[in-house]
């Protein structure tokens, strides 16, 4: 079982991935979240 959560914080936190920038998921969804609050302010 901490070999999946191992994966899941390397995949989620530390992975970069090309697709939205290389940035990791987890800092994708912080920026996407950071410009829908500025929108909305």
């Amino acid at each position: 079982m901490d070999e999946v959560i191992d994966w899941l914080t390397f995949y989620n936190h530390r992975r970069l991935h090309s697709t939205p920038g290389y940035v990791s998921p987890m800092q994708f969804e912080k920026n996407w979240l950071s410009a829908q609050l500025k929108k909305a302010a």
